[in-house]
């Protein structure tokens, strides 16, 4: 194999990353503007912002890493992968949509399952690991962490 041959692979594995790190740059900029305009409670030390805020700064410096110093011998991941991660990205995207109007626990339950789905899972397994990650997960943020999360509509607890 000759250096001509390697040379293609070299460089869609050097693009792929600066995409990447582009993509995850603006988003963790738009993240954080977006941060700003969550309103806390009357008398709550840290507002629902700080989170957001403190997921965006790791992502922000991964992303330069990636820019200034992408990664080398990589190859760019074959259809089936790109259509799996074009997917799974669609489904966060509409995660977020669906998160207010139907409340945590079915969007929550609806998106887990899909992703688990996504990544080769049988449905009955799907099931029983989204319903427990979802009731887990409810469990930690409202009432370990005492963080509100929202509620189903028409149901109010």
């Amino acid at each position: 194999m000759s250096e001509t041959d390697v040379q293609p692979e070299r460089i869609s594995g050097v693009v792929g990353d600066r995409i990447a790190g582009a993509v995850l740059l603006v988003l963790a900029v738009a993240a954080w503007s977006y941060s700003f305009n969550f309103t806390a409670g009357f008398m709550q030390p840290v507002g629902p912002g700080v989170f957001p805020r403190l997921v965006c700064v790791p992502l922000g410096v991964i992303s330069l890493y990636l820019i200034l110093r992408p990664g080398f011998n990589q190859r760019w991941p074959h259809r089936a992968a790109l259509i799996r991660q074009g997917c799974a990205l669609a489904l966060l995207t509409s995660y977020g949509a669906f998160l207010e109007p139907w409340g945590f626990l079915p969007a929550s339950l609806v998106t887990v399952i899909l992703l688990i789905r996504l990544f080769g899972a049988r449905w009955k397994p799907a099931l029983v690991c989204g319903a427990v990650l979802t009731v887990g997960l409810y469990g930690l943020f409202e009432f370990a962490l005492g963080m509100p999360l929202p509620n189903m509509p028409g149901l109010d607890w």
